[in-house]
């Protein structure tokens, strides 16, 4: 695509995103592939921040469709921005904040950027078909990700903060994947909160299983 940065978002979120080489260098890459780095102290440069709610609701469990708010800051400041969902995993896509970008709109399942300022933010909410019942074992199970910025074959810092909240009379949660999340994620009834920095690719898999009243909420 002639002139234009695309940000793919696959499932729930793909954080790709191209930037041009001077502002690249301005960071550092953890290598050439995808093995994924929790950073323990926040890089010298703010990171790219993603901000992401995802609301589970009772007609969650019949349609697979989930509410997805999320927000981005730390934007690259380039010409133009694709931001692309994957066709037929988004509906009802909205953009609710654009701040220091000079056009913004809607476009089939992508959503279109032209100047991208200092200090942007992007907000978008939507519906993504992320969630999904195994008959087999008879769990649920929720998908996002995979979570990561990217330039060329380099990796790049990412400070993820995500919220999840789901139906807790009608399901336990099982596991969390990676398990190396749990220390850094804070669960309630109802209610997962995670805030983590990385590097590399992360893809985020929450299995639930029908609720048993006999038993508490929490992790098995």
């Amino acid at each position: 695509m002639t002139n234009k940065t695309r940000l793919f978002f696959l499932l729930t979120v793909v954080w790709l995103l191209s930037m041009p080489p001077a502002m690249a260098e301005a960071e550092y890459p953890s290598g050439t592939d995808e093995t994924l780095q929790f950073l323990v102290k926040p890089p010298k440069r703010p990171p790219h921040k993603h901000w992401a709610h995802i609301t589970i609701t009772n007609d969650s469990l019949k349609t697979g469709w989930v509410l997805n708010k999320q927000c981005h800051y730390n934007l690259a400041r380039v010409p133009a921005l694709e931001v692309v969902f994957r066709k037929g995993g988004v509906r009802n896509l909205k953009i609710s904040r654009a701040d220091n970008i000079k056009k913004a709109w809607v476009e089939g399942s992508t959503v279109q950027l032209v100047d991208i300022g200092k200090n942007a933010v992007l907000c978008i909410y939507s519906e993504t078909h992320t969630f999904k019942f195994d008959a087999l074992s008879g769990t649920y199970a929720w998908h996002g990700g995979p979570y990561m910025k990217r330039f060329l074959d380099g990796y790049f810092p990412v400070h993820l903060n995500l919220a999840v909240d789901y139906p807790h009379s009608k399901l336990k949660m099982l596991s969390m994947d990676p398990a190396a999340l749990k220390s850094r994620a804070v669960t309630l009834d109802g209610h997962i909160r995670l805030d983590t920095m990385f590097v590399g690719r992360l893809d985020i898999h929450l299995k639930f299983r029908p609720v048993d009243k006999k038993n508490g909420i929490g992790w098995q």
